[in-house]
């Protein structure tokens, strides 16, 4: 599919994306250079975002750094974006035998074919097209990268293993299951800080499934009180 990759130090590389089911996503993207053959396999250390299109849709995955259930150790994956703004709602699928990763690090950028069993260690000739290609800046592989394990995140959420929705702030640097809400309740927590909406949830005048039409309007609200110089 068409699509370009943006590096964590801000260059566009355009190419094809490969696409893959999103849990594997979730982990590493796919990229073939616009002016090259090689596969490129790249991970949420190497890359802020992804993008690429499908008929008249766009898919984009964001690398964030957050802390998985029962840590407190942060670790980078890709999530597929459904709303930006202060509050970020994503695409959650997980690992239902919660076994971690489906492959190491030893940097994950890597050349091979499709049905490669495995990353290896960037080539020669792989190194020479990102770095030396004039419209191609450097992509770095990270070694000995850690990532999350991507297990459910509630008990409820446990019925939406392929569509969870989840939420996400950056000065929280967790996770949030919005299927594991107990809505209202858990939503006017949440957005606490903005009154009117608060006052709207406890009065019934949304339903679990308006969730992304709350973040929506929380978003223009916080913008409103914080407008960037």
């Amino acid at each position: 599919m068409p699509g370009y990759v943006v590096t964590m130090g801000g260059d566009t590389l355009r190419g094809a994306i490969v696409p893959a089911p999103r849990l594997t996503q979730q982990y590493r993207v796919e990229f073939i250079l616009l002016q090259g053959h090689q596969r490129l396999f790249l991970d949420g250390y190497q890359l802020a975002s992804f993008t690429y299109y499908v008929d008249l849709d766009t898919i984009r995955y964001v690398s964030l750094l957050f802390a998985q259930k029962g840590s407190d150790t942060p670790c980078r994956g890709f999530l597929q974006q459904v709303v930006a703004g202060e509050a970020q709602l994503y695409y959650y699928s997980f690992n239902l035998g919660q076994g971690g990763a489906p492959f190491s690090s030893g940097g994950l950028l890597s050349t091979g074919h499709r049905n490669s069993t495995g990353p290896s260690r960037v080539s020669a000739y792989a190194n020479s097209l990102i770095n030396n290609s004039q419209s191609s800046p450097p992509v770095t592989p990270r070694k000995n990268a850690k990532y999350p394990a991507f297990g459910p995140l509630s008990k409820r959420g446990m019925y939406y293993p392929d569509n969870t929705l989840v939420i996400y702030r950056p000065d929280r640097k967790r996770l949030e299951d919005v299927y594991g809400w107990r809505f209202p309740k858990d939503a006017a927590v949440y957005f606490a800080d903005f009154p009117d909406l608060v006052a709207d949830l406890k009065s019934g005048q949304y339903r679990q499934r308006d969730i992304p039409q709350i973040v929506r309007r929380y978003n223009t609200w916080h913008q409103a009180q914080n407008p960037k110089p």
